[in-house]
């Protein structure tokens, strides 16, 4: 396993890796906005499996997870919410490109197209599109089979009944008896 300072992995580390690499991602200087955009606390670590398709390109298959700082739906309150979810994309050594090219044309795996004089793959979009995925809809603190109990400072009495009522009412029971 290797820190990673930013949301990069070292193409050295790929071609090296014995069919399975692990990495984490820190919080620094250079990816600070992207950590508080997706509310991140602490590291991302990602676990994956490498397959070399062919010279130059790999296909790499695993699970990316961490802690997000959610709001709860009822609450209101923050909390950490930990996930995992899963990560496929492939890299591929290009000659003449002049920077990194994402191919996300697949639903399901990320393409990266590296040129052959960079030594890294940036895999920020990436991070950034499965973190922002796998986010609830309407994220629950507790559990969410537990009922939830709304409670205020004051007992409330029992709800008085609208006087609008009384006026339907009375012109229902005029309209039901007309002579009386």
């Amino acid at each position: 396993m290797y820190i990673c300072a930013t949301l990069r992995i070292e193409i050295a580390q790929i071609v090296s890796c014995d069919g399975e690499l692990q990495a984490t991602f820190a919080k620094d200087e250079s990816d600070a906005k992207v950590f508080d955009e997706l509310r991140i606390k602490g590291p991302l670590s990602v676990s994956l499996s490498v397959f070399p398709e062919r010279d130059g390109k790999w296909i790499l298959s695993g699970t990316l997870s961490g802690v997000q700082v959610l709001e709860c739906s009822r609450t209101l309150e923050l909390f950490d919410h930990p996930f995992e979810t899963p990560i496929s994309f492939w890299v591929e050594l290009t000659s003449g490109l002049a920077k990194q090219e994402l191919d996300d044309s697949d639903d399901e795996t990320f393409g990266f197209r590296v040129p052959q004089s960079q030594n890294h793959v940036d895999v920020t979009e990436c991070v950034r599109q499965l973190v922002i995925l796998q986010e609830p809809l309407h994220p629950v603190k507790d559990d969410p089979e537990k009922d939830f109990v709304w409670e205020s400072g004051e007992k409330s009495e029992a709800p008085k009944e609208d006087p609008r009522w009384e006026k339907l009412k009375a012109l229902k029971r005029k309209l039901e008896n007309p002579d009386g």
